[in-house]
């Protein structure tokens, strides 16, 4: 009996470790998992388009980096930390949140999608140290602050029909980025063009580079414009 009690301790410890292994090659980078797209990255951001189809649940995942969360659909969702218990919320389109998830505040979780339709989030991460912020924040028409941290600022620019938006020169770097889909003017690096732009559609603006646009919708065009702090 005894020889048993130890063959069955070691079949469970071997059980044990071979779904905590199982456990932790689940866990990938944020953006090596499938449903968050990478699709633009420079030195500063790491931008991912985040598509979860109906019924549809991502892999676990670890964010280690500080990062601004664009909801792009009104969408029911839950979600669940790695040995947590699994929670359930609506996600609210247009709503913008930053999180510092560098270490110790690294989060390994997995979400799914709950509703009838694609769930679109926008994930923009932080890859610069923080250095804060030497100016103040932006003073222009129809741009509201919503997120002032060191390491960014977050505002929400709503243009009505025949508004335009102009960014002078400026040190610091932007994203631009379209909560809806709208027709436009736009016109940067001295040119200019018609554009029609789908939520998630964004612009790169670089130090120093002038930027303009204006709302030929017949709706309201909004937008989340992102400032980095100078590096």
């Amino acid at each position: 009996m005894s020889i048993l009690k130890i063959n069955y301790r070691k079949f469970f410890f071997l059980l044990g470790m071979v779904f905590n292994f199982i456990g932790s090659q689940a866990q990938v980078p944020v953006h090596e998992e499938p449903r968050h797209h990478p699709v633009f990255q420079n030195s500063a951001v790491r931008i991912l388009d985040v598509l979860i189809p109906p019924g549809d649940t991502t892999l676990f995942h670890i964010h280690q980096t500080p990062s601004v969360f664009i909801r792009l659909t009104s969408t029911a969702i839950g979600s669940q930390l790695q040995g947590g218990v699994a929670s359930a919320r609506k996600s609210k389109a247009g709503t913008i949140m930053f999180e510092n998830l560098a270490a110790p505040n690294i989060e390994i979780h997995r979400v799914w999608n709950a509703d009838k339709d694609t769930f679109q989030v926008m994930a923009v991460e932080l890859l610069f140290n923080n250095t804060g912020f030497v100016q103040n924040p932006l003073a222009i028409p129809d741009l509201q602050l919503e997120i002032d941290t060191t390491w960014i600022r977050a505002y929400r620019l709503n243009l009505s029909k025949g508004k335009d938006f102009k960014l002078k020169e400026k040190k610091e770097s932007f994203i631009l980025v379209s909560l809806h889909t709208s027709n436009l003017k736009i016109e940067e690096s001295g040119k200019s063009r018609k554009q029609t732009l789908k939520p998630a559609s964004f612009f790169e603006i670089k130090s120093m580079q002038p930027f303009y646009l204006k709302n030929i919708s017949e709706d309201t065009a909004e937008f989340i414009l992102l400032q980095l702090p100078l590096q």
